[in-house]
């Protein structure tokens, strides 16, 4: 029994080094994205539509790039939908994704007596039913966590929000 424990011991012994060290990434992390996101004197640049998309969307889209000593940090995708809209909000350090952050947001549906859908309702705020936090290192994601669910079957990965990024620092870039 006791050699079953210790074996037991010994294989967990890694994978608390592992986990240790992910939480110290992530409050790393957390300490750049609250850094960033309390600097007032970023350089602000936007951009809409066709400006930066090859296709507009159903009520418009939005991308803003926060720049801190001729450094993209920070930009954030609005994108507008019949039903409501997506925020994606990217944070940067030296050219890299470390932290996303992805709000889908939706308006309250309107039905008519007999129960039938007839619109949306876009005079109230609309309701967030998705949040997705996403934390990468080195271009690898290490955590994500989710909260409610999307009206999509849109999958978040990383090596297409990856290129995604990439692409808007190059557009940002050269717009600014």
């Amino acid at each position: 029994m006791r050699i079953i424990l210790l074996f037991i011991g010994i294989l967990t012994i890694p994978f608390i080094g592992i986990s240790q060290n992910t939480e110290e990434l992530i409050q790393k992390i957390r300490t750049e994205f609250q850094r960033i996101n309390s600097n007032h004197q970023l350089e602000k640049v936007d951009l809409y539509n066709l400006e930066f998309m090859v296709q507009t969307r159903d009520d418009g889209a939005q991308l803003t790039g926060y720049f801190e000593n001729d450094q993209l940090v920070k930009c954030t995708e609005w994108i507008g939908l019949h039903h409501g809209f997506i925020v994606t909000e990217y944070y940067l350090k030296e050219g890299k994704l470390f932290f996303a952050y992805e709000q889908e947001n939706k308006f309250k549906s309107v039905y008519d007596e007999s129960g039938e859908w007839m619109s949306f309702d876009t005079s109230l705020p609309p309701e967030t039913i998705f949040e997705g936090r996403y934390y990468f290192n080195n271009s690898r994601l290490i955590k994500e966590l989710k909260k409610g669910e999307r009206i999509f079957n849109r999958v978040f990965e990383p090596s297409k929000i990856l290129e995604r990024v990439d692409l808007m620092i190059d557009i940002l870039r050269k717009n600014r």
